[in-house]
């Protein structure tokens, strides 16, 4: 008996509405995950509180319940490396007003402990006067008492300012550098030998004294994990790589940084695929890589690419995703100038189903965890976001802050550009 049109609209209908539901379901849960990894138990996946490892073991977990396999007897691949954390409380005054860590200041990564009151000795690096009597100052030299504020010097442009240090033999107790818009926080993994501090211009300007309190501790040979699982195809010998840091910045005393969009969004993004992959069997064995030590330097891929647990020479193509916070005016693929056809092809996928907005191609940078892969010629791409709130490696990269736009959009566009492989 055949089927009357009433009844196909109906199932047309309730198709609809159950995709929808299942769409809504998926947000809704790579929205719990970047919760879970956003929270404080998680200690913002960094080395104080194991927050990192922490970390670990939820994801495993969640491999674990999608029921990917393992190619070792473990998800984990373990490896250590030394690093720098500030995991006391730290105290501040300018003043004698004071300041917090994260908001208006941050302490080096590289720093080692550090407590005293200090006169505030500065310079502005935009002026030449100014620069030409820092110089005669680090040749008559400092008292023990002085901390050196550099504004609108950074430490990585102050190059010849420490050598100078070193050539004189003279050196202040403490430099402070200064920011004008934001204050970026990273991983240290050495102890410099001049305690340093990053404060807004803004806090510091005309202040005269500080009086600071900093304790350190330095971890040799830190375990951290990459986390890897995969989809076994019935006949392919190749394979699909889906990769994702999810380690962060950690804490730094009170300050936490959650690092929602870096990289709690790429890591729920990679979470999304691999459901979708579980239900819907690739023709090609599908990998799934959540990278550890991204921020101390791509350590987790970099260690990964070296001890490979599969034969990597067999990947057909490697998608990175780092930043999936808000892809309101589209992506960019690093290495799209690299590996041009396979960005061609991105490009008319996107065309045909206008899923996003944009597709800004760039070309090879060693800024995530592709670098590793396509230096061993694997078609790599790095794709990230090109929208949000521009919060980046500071306390304000909040679960609650990210708008998730064309989250899904972007899953479809990666899940028909696998297909094509």
């Amino acid at each position: 008996m055949g089927l009357n049109k009433y009844t196909i609209l109906l199932m047309l209908f309730c198709s609809l509405i159950c995709n929808t539901n299942l769409e809504a379901q998926s947000i809704e849960t790579a929205k719990l995950h970047i919760s879970n990894l956003c929270s404080p138990s998680m200690a913002g996946r960094g080395y104080v509180q194991q927050g990192v490892n922490v970390s670990a073991d939820y994801l495993a977990n969640q491999f674990q319940s999608l029921r990917l396999r393992k190619f070792t007897s473990s998800y984990f691949q373990t490896y250590s490396f030394d690093v720098n954390t500030h995991p006391y409380p730290i105290q501040c005054k300018l003043d004698g007003q004071t300041k917090q860590v994260g908001l208006d200041f941050l302490v080096d990564p590289t720093t080692a402990s550090l407590q005293g009151k200090y006169a505030l000795i500065h310079f502005n690096m935009r002026d030449s006067l100014d620069k030409i009597l820092l110089y005669k100052k680090i040749e008559k030299g400092f008292n023990q008492n002085h901390a050196l504020v550099l504004h609108y010097g950074s430490k990585r442009g102050s190059a010849d300012v420490l050598d100078s240090f070193k050539n004189y033999r003279h050196f202040p107790s403490c430099i402070i550098y200064t920011e004008e818009k934001k204050m970026t926080h990273s991983i240290g993994r050495k102890i410099d030998p001049i305690p340093s501090l990053i404060f807004m211009d803004s806090v510091i300007a005309q202040k005269e004294n500080i009086d600071i309190s900093v304790n350190n501790s330095f971890v040799n040979n830190f375990e951290s994990k990459n986390i890897i699982g995969y989809i076994k195809a019935k006949k392919s010998d190749s394979f699909v790589v889906f990769t994702a840091h999810y380690d962060h910045l950690g804490k730094q005393g009170d300050a936490v940084f959650p690092g929602a969009s870096d990289n709690a969004s790429g890591t729920a993004m990679l979470l999304y695929l691999a459901e979708y992959f579980t239900k819907n069997k690739p023709k090609d064995n599908m990998v799934f890589i959540l990278f550890s030590g991204e921020e101390a330097g791509l350590l987790g891929s970099e260690y990964f690419t070296q001890n490979p647990t599969f034969p990597i020479e067999k990947i057909k193509m490697l998608v990175n995703i780092d930043i999936m916070g808000d892809a309101e005016k589209g992506i960019t693929v690093v290495n799209g100038e690299t590996f041009k056809q396979k960005f061609d092809q991105l490009v008319a996928i996107n065309a045909k189903n206008n899923y996003i907005p944009e597709i800004k191609i760039r070309g090879k940078t060693k800024n995530s965890d592709h670098y590793y892969f396509s230096e061993k010629g694997i078609p790599s791409f790095f794709i990230y976001s090109n929208s949000g709130k521009g919060f980046y490696h500071d306390v304000f990269d909040q679960a609650n802050t990210l708008a998730l736009t064309n989250f899904e959009q972007v899953a479809k566009l990666l899940i028909d550009f696998t297909l094509k492989q």
